[in-house]
């Protein structure tokens, strides 16, 4: 039995890391601004709907000693607050487990299958600040019940042509799933990771961050910020060691720069 956390007086801000193409870095931003929200004494819940399970084992679970996933929640075979885990980082956990690789399927066969995640989420607002929300790469059912339940969205890019080509799927996505949910998607902020530390790169990035700034206001989004993330070999060995890079090295160049992520997106909740 963990120690659950008090509860708040106000409800859980919700963020899902969505991306239709994979490698983007959502996974690596979920748990790194996931940590330096801990860090800034706040109550964060991370939910892995990965069937990768890249975030289970980020955060220093084995997905193979999960009993109790993230599956076993949507399909009623237990409750949520069963499936919840307490990490090393102090950072709450409902991991993804093998049986996630069939949800996919089987949610098809589902009444209102968009919403499955979203009727489960209730009950965790008021023991969380935050719940983000690890989504896999696709435009799946997953994808959209992640979509669906957060509503705020955080979209990772990295430096190259095919990440920013699918942002306009993304758009029309989004799109669709308002008109069907009657709801309005936040994108909250867009992360651009550098490739590697070389000044090519770098400029690179620089070229993507003004070509997405571009996309985004021709496209009704002109509040979505865009902050780039710099590459550091800190980020492996910290995932190395199932620690966000706010427990590992914060003071690194990476770590600064979820730091001040992290700040803002508190200080816009």
């Amino acid at each position: 039995m963990i120690s659950m956390p008090m509860f708040n007086t106000h409800p859980a801000k919700r963020i899902a890391f969505v991306h239709h193409k994979g490698g983007t870095g959502k996974t690596t931003s979920c748990l790194n601004i996931a940590g330096w929200l801990n860090k800034l004494n706040q109550k964060v819940l991370v939910l892995d709907l990965d069937p990768q399970g890249n975030a289970t084992t980020g955060l220093g679970v084995d997905i193979k000693s999960v009993t109790t996933s993230i599956a076993d929640v949507i399909f009623d075979k237990a409750n949520i607050e069963d499936a919840i885990l307490e990490t090393h980082s102090g950072i709450y956990l409902i991991p993804a487990a093998l049986n996630l690789l069939e949800a996919e399927i089987e949610l098809a066969y589902q009444s209102n299958p968009s919403v499955l995640l979203r009727h489960k989420m209730p009950t965790l607002d008021k023991q969380f600040d935050f719940i983000l929300i690890d989504s896999p790469p696709g435009s799946g059912l997953l994808m959209i019940n992640s979509i669906v339940a957060a509503k705020n969205i955080i979209v990772p890019l990295d430096s190259g042509v095919f990440g920013f080509e699918t942002l306009l799927t993304l758009k029309i996505l989004l799109q669709d799933i308002q008109q069907k949910h009657d709801t309005e998607i936040n994108i909250v902020m867009t992360l651009l990771k550098n490739f590697s530390a070389s000044f090519f790169d770098h400029g690179l990035t620089k070229n993507m961050k003004k070509w997405v700034e571009e996309f985004f206001s021709e496209n009704a989004f002109e509040n979505c910020r865009v902050c780039t993330i710099p590459f550091s070999k800190k980020i492996y060995q910290a995932q190395y060691l199932g620690l966000p890079i706010s427990h590992y090295a914060p003071l690194a160049r990476v770590g600064r720069a979820y730091r001040r992520i992290a700040k803002e997106i508190l200080e816009g909740s």
